[in-house]
Protein backbone atom coordinates (compact mmCIF):
# COMPACT_ATOMS: atom_id res chain seq x y z
CA UNK A 1 0.00 0.00 0.00
CA UNK A 2 1.49 3.66 -0.74
CA UNK A 3 1.94 6.36 2.21
CA UNK A 4 -1.41 7.99 1.45
CA UNK A 5 -3.60 4.22 2.20
CA UNK A 6 -6.36 4.55 4.39
CA UNK A 7 -7.77 1.63 6.81
CA UNK A 8 -10.60 1.15 3.93
CA UNK A 9 -7.83 0.51 1.53
CA UNK A 10 -6.93 -2.55 3.31
CA UNK A 11 -8.08 -6.13 2.22
CA UNK A 12 -9.37 -6.53 5.66
CA UNK A 13 -11.80 -3.92 5.01
CA UNK A 14 -12.58 -4.72 1.88
CA UNK A 15 -13.42 -8.40 2.62
CA UNK A 16 -15.99 -7.34 5.62
CA UNK A 17 -17.40 -4.91 3.21
CA UNK A 18 -18.35 -7.28 0.43
CA UNK A 19 -19.62 -9.31 2.85
CA UNK A 20 -21.93 -6.50 4.28
CA UNK A 21 -22.92 -5.16 0.61
CA UNK A 22 -23.98 -9.00 -0.09
CA UNK A 23 -20.65 -10.16 -2.86
CA UNK A 24 -19.90 -13.45 -2.89
CA UNK A 25 -16.36 -15.52 -2.08
CA UNK A 26 -15.94 -15.04 -5.65
CA UNK A 27 -15.71 -11.45 -5.21
CA UNK A 28 -12.07 -11.76 -3.96
CA UNK A 29 -10.01 -9.83 -6.16
CA UNK A 30 -6.66 -10.76 -4.55
CA UNK A 31 -4.78 -14.19 -5.83
CA UNK A 32 -5.33 -16.69 -3.87
CA UNK A 33 -2.07 -17.87 -1.53
CA UNK A 34 -1.60 -14.00 -1.15
CA UNK A 35 -1.33 -12.52 2.56
CA UNK A 36 -4.10 -9.92 0.90
CA UNK A 37 -6.43 -12.72 0.12
CA UNK A 38 -6.17 -14.07 3.27
CA UNK A 39 -6.99 -11.08 4.71
CA UNK A 40 -10.19 -10.63 2.78
CA UNK A 41 -11.59 -13.74 3.28
CA UNK A 42 -10.84 -13.70 6.72
CA UNK A 43 -12.84 -10.64 7.07
CA UNK A 44 -15.48 -11.37 4.87
CA UNK A 45 -15.96 -15.46 6.75
CA UNK A 46 -15.84 -13.11 9.99
CA UNK A 47 -19.19 -10.60 9.07
CA UNK A 48 -21.00 -13.64 8.44
CA UNK A 49 -20.09 -14.43 12.40
CA UNK A 50 -20.93 -10.41 13.48
CA UNK A 51 -24.39 -10.60 11.09
CA UNK A 52 -25.54 -13.98 13.20
CA UNK A 53 -24.61 -12.76 16.46
CA UNK A 54 -26.48 -9.20 16.08
CA UNK A 55 -29.36 -11.05 15.30
CA UNK A 56 -29.70 -13.19 18.05
CA UNK A 57 -29.31 -11.12 21.10
CA UNK A 58 -32.35 -8.63 20.40
CA UNK A 59 -35.38 -8.55 22.62
CA UNK A 60 -38.70 -6.63 22.53
CA UNK A 61 -39.13 -5.69 25.92
CA UNK A 62 -42.92 -4.35 24.73
CA UNK A 63 -43.79 -8.83 23.53
CA UNK A 64 -45.24 -10.66 25.76
CA UNK A 65 -43.41 -13.84 26.58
Amino acid sequence: MSDSATASDSPFIKGRNARLYGKSRDACPYSEGTSDYDAWMQAFDEAAVDDTAADGGTVDPQKEI
